[in-house]
């Protein structure tokens, strides 16, 4: 009988041994197991085997695909055993020599039984008189595909899917002619038919509502729909300026935010009030401006000042905001004083913290201009290379030249040129303006590249975007075409003003550029000419 010490390790049975915490059982075993390593196959610590050096397991590999075999009396795995027995029942087709699955009734593979339709015989193309396999309508593939009878015939088939297609449907496909290429105004047509028959809106302006995702189909049904009087454009500016205005009062502190989100509702009351009226309303850039500055100030007061309460504010934080921001003093002041009337006739504000605060500045013009050598380089590149990109030489011509603003170059249209005086007209001036002849070459580039891109559109500055619709290019893509030399059509604007104003009396500039004259005395200021001094 062994004389227990201790338990065993491994099953508790007794140890009689005190150098040891295993019985005699578990002793042996241990000593007389198998040494194991890692296997390189499946990473376990197995037994390899001396053939393969790999375990039992690893060692056993399809014949035909090397992947591993899980049944011990197999050479195959199982992908290739499925395709063994698959392939064992095939034979050779008479028809096409292909080893397929042949059908008992005829005795060939399933595509020899049922041939199909023989192709069409080679016949002349109706557009462009090759002889070919012809695809649809009497037209070869290239001329079918680039054929406008597409778009009519799935607008046809679209309206005999429908239940109730809509009467403008004929309408919307001959807009799309000329337009569009025929695979593109196809395309538009399938997915115009997926939203008719999946939201199944009922009235165009919904419908607009519904593809607004779909950028391409949602710009083109907009406009046809726009210019047809079925539906009015969608708010987009509006709502995104309402985002803008959302995001200034989320960035407000909590304890703050209350009375900003009230005087937003105040700002954007007095803009829609403004335009019932028919008087000139405040424009979106002047509401963020406003909510600009009160996020700031708010930022300022919690941060710095540590107040959470609109009732506290006294001029002292006021002039410490705006000691803080030098450069836009008056910017933020005339933000805080709106604000702080508003917030006095809400009762937030016990007085009005900004009513004795001023911010004197010059009216004189600070802005950049170019130098005569810098005006020079731009006018030869802009004159005399024709690499240069039509839209850059006019933009730049145009503001260097003739003063334009981007807003003019935007919506000048085919209505506003004068091809046989050489003028055009530019936005609110009184009279049409006769440009030189570089300018008028380079406006004719731009008509020609127009015509190249195959645009009915009757602007002079288009887009890839705009080519296929009647709205004007965007203002920050007229801003960008000088970007290639590194300055903005505005600065070429200034560079024109000072110099008119500086030489010319002051008045016909306003006259002649349409202009108030407290606006162009702003360039005059800081000017003064020796000759009209009195002599010492």
């Amino acid at each position: 009988m062994t004389l227990r010490i201790r338990d065993c390790r491994r099953c508790g049975r007794a140890v009689g041994k005190p150098d040891r915490d295993l019985c005699a059982r578990c002793h042996w075993a241990a000593s007389h197991a198998p040494v194991t390593h890692r296997c390189p196959g499946c990473g376990a610590d197995r037994v390899l085997q001396p053939d393969t050096d790999r375990c039992v397991r690893c060692s056993r590999t399809c014949r035909i695909c090397d992947a591993p075999v899980l049944f011990v009396a197999r050479d195959l795995c199982k992908e290739c055993l499925r395709r063994q027995r698959r392939d064992a029942d095939r034979a050779e087709c008479p028809r096409c020599g292909k080893r397929r699955d042949l059908r008992s009734d005829t005795g060939y593979c399933g595509p020899c039984s049922h041939p199909g339709r023989p192709p069409n015989p080679d016949t002349a193309c109706v557009d462009c008189g090759r002889v070919t396999r012809l695809t649809g309508a009497g037209r070869c593939r290239p001329c079918w595909e680039r054929s406008p009878h597409r778009i009519t015939v799935r607008a046809a088939n679209l309206a005999e899917t429908l239940d109730d297609p809509p009467s403008w449907l004929g309408g919307f496909a001959a807009y799309l002619v000329g337009r569009h290429h025929p695979s593109r105004a196809c395309a538009m047509l399938t997915r115009l038919g997926k939203h008719l028959t999946d939201d199944a809106p009922v009235h165009p302006q919904a419908l607009l509502d519904a593809v607004a995702a779909d950028v391409p189909l949602a710009r083109a049904l907009e406009d046809f729909l726009t210019a047809s009087k079925l539906a009015l454009p969608p708010d987009r500016e509006e709502r995104r300026a309402a985002a803008r205005r959302q995001s200034r009062i989320d960035a407000v502190p909590a304890p703050l935010r209350p009375a900003v989100i009230g005087f937003a509702e105040h700002l954007v009351a007095g803009r829609d009030r403004a335009r019932r009226t028919g008087t000139h309303p405040r424009g979106h850039a002047t509401l963020e401006a406003r909510l600009t500055a009160l996020r700031d100030f708010t930022e300022f007061l919690t941060t710095r000042r540590g107040k959470t309460d609109w009732a506290v504010v006294d001029v002292g934080d006021i002039e410490a905001f705006l000691h803080a921001h030098p450069r836009r003093r008056s910017f933020y002041l005339t933000g805080l004083r709106q604000f702080c009337r508003y917030a006095l006739r809400r009762r937030l504000m016990l007085i009005n913290p900004t009513a004795g605060v001023q911010a004197p500045q010059t009216m004189a013009f600070r802005g950049p201009t170019l130098p005569v050598d810098r005006q020079r380089e731009l006018f030869r590149r802009w004159s005399t290379d024709p690499h240069v990109h039509p839209h850059e030489a006019f933009v730049g011509l145009a503001a260097l030249l003739h003063g334009a603003t981007t807003q003019d170059l935007q919506h000048l249209a085919d209505d506003d040129i004068d091809h046989d005086q050489h003028r055009i007209r530019l936005g609110r001036r009184p009279h049409p303006t006769p440009l030189d002849p570089w300018t008028w070459t380079a406006l004719q580039r731009c008509l020609q590249h127009r015509r190249n891109l195959g645009s009915s559109n009757s602007h002079v500055l288009i887009t890839m975007q705009t080519k296929a619709t009647r709205t004007a290019a965007s203002d920050s893509y007229v801003k960008h075409t000088l970007r290639a030399v590194g300055i903005q059509p505005r600065i070429l604007r200034s560079t024109r003003l000072v110099d008119l104003v500086g030489t010319v009396d002051a008045k016909l500039v306003a006259a002649a550029y349409g202009m108030r004259n407290e606006a162009v005395i702003a360039y005059l200021s800081d000017h003064v000419d020796t000759a009209r001094l009195p002599n010492p």
